[in-house]
């Protein structure tokens, strides 16, 4: 099923695990899960539907209360891991480079090392990023899996991050960084932050931070509080409160209540939303797509995230129509700020052009920014709207 979800993308492989998490499922391809509901003969009509989209290039903004502001102002560039489509993922480097193509934030997946010290990696897993299997062969779990859980700061500092890789070794986006001598290696949450204040200082800029607490309740069944230790990290480097230029975004809706209600966090929240069988928690994503879910999302969060393929209605594509999807009226009549996930340069849908899919989401969807891997692209797309 899964690979019938994946026919529309210009590189299957690289898409079907672009995105993996611990049962390496893929959330990053937008149209691939979203379009693989339709019936085949709808799958003929891309063509219509990215003519539908050209549609809307020279349409007004559908933002009615902000029609005086400027796209950069309106529409969030979030460099999604860092400057991940040009250099391996969550790394200091890609962080710096992400830093310097100018996004408005730059994100972080946060996850505790066994010492309790916040690390940057997107999974709580470690051998899809780094070389864990040659270095600590016999440190994985009965399940064959690598936690960075399992190891100290010292010993994650040992390990090489590659680019993200496949179950057999291939890399998932292979015409990305191929370099083998750079030795790219884990960093902490505080260095992360550290770096993003200090390039803010010295350059008079104030790009934000987006972390990400994952896997919380894996983390509070080891004994650990991962959103407290992410929280007081915000607060010590002047990224957290109600002033604070950043989002804290979690796939959990119970710690995001947590969040709000036991921590008492008062800087802003996005609700991440993905499918069901991801297995990211026990969260029901299709409730919250609801009126009554988004109520409920609104009371507690600030914002949602969610994923590309939810984006658009199922059945005026298969019609070749562009229309959002029903359940974003309910999102917008709570006023939560809608920054979905992923714009990949790399991973674009077949039959429609970057430009095409940002016109999509600014004018169809009417969300307010977009995580991406290629922030030039997105960037330059803003600009010349301006």
């Amino acid at each position: 099923m899964l690979h019938k979800r994946l026919d529309f993308f210009k590189s299957t492989t690289a898409i079907a695990t672009s995105h993996v998490n611990s049962t390496q499922q893929t959330h990053g391809d937008w149209l691939g899960r979203c379009i693989y509901c339709v019936s085949a003969k709808a799958r003929n009509i891309m063509p219509a539907i990215a003519l539908a989209v050209s549609s809307y290039i020279a349409a007004p903004t559908l933002h009615a209360d902000t029609h005086e502001l400027t796209s950069a102002q309106r529409f969030s560039v979030i460099a999604h891991r860092g400057a991940s489509g040009y250099l391996p993922e969550h790394t200091l480097e890609a962080a710096t480079l992400a830093f310097s193509l100018k996004p408005d934030f730059i994100e972080q997946d946060v996850v505790i090392s066994k010492d309790n010290v916040p690390v940057v990696l997107h999974d709580i897993h470690l051998e899809t990023v780094t070389n864990v299997e040659a270095v600590y062969p016999k440190r994985h779990r009965a399940d064959g899996r690598y936690y960075a859980r399992d190891f100290t700061l010292e010993e994650l500092r040992n390990l090489r991050v590659h680019e993200r890789a496949n179950s057999d070794g291939k890399q998932v986006f292979e015409n990305r960084y191929r370099g083998q001598q750079a030795q790219f290696t884990l960093a902490t949450l505080a260095e992360h932050f550290e770096l993003i204040s200090e390039l803010n200082r010295q350059f008079g800029t104030s790009v934000g931070v987006y972390p990400e607490v994952k896997s919380p309740a894996f983390h509070s069944n080891e004994g650990v509080d991962a959103s407290k230790i992410v929280i007081d990290m915000l607060n010590t480097y002047g990224f957290g409160g109600e002033s604070g230029n950043s989002y804290l975004q979690c796939f959990d809706f119970k710690e995001v209540k947590r969040i709000r209600e036991t921590l008492g966090y008062k800087g802003k929240v996005v609700m991440l939303i993905g499918e069901n069988d991801w297995g990211e928690s026990d969260t029901d994503y299709d409730w919250l797509r609801t009126k009554e879910g988004m109520g409920e999302v609104a009371s507690y969060a600030d914002g949602i995230g969610p994923w590309l393929g939810h984006l658009l209605n199922k059945k005026a594509m298969a019609e070749g129509k562009l229309e959002a999807a029903k359940w974003l009226e309910y999102a917008h009549d709570n006023s939560l700020t809608i920054h979905p996930y992923t714009y990949r340069e790399d991973a674009l849908p077949a039959g429609m052009t970057g430009t095409q899919l940002l016109e999509a989401l600014e004018n169809v969807a009417n969300v307010d920014g977009v995580f991406t891997d290629h922030v030039v692209p997105v960037t330059r797309w803003r600009a010349q709207k301006d």
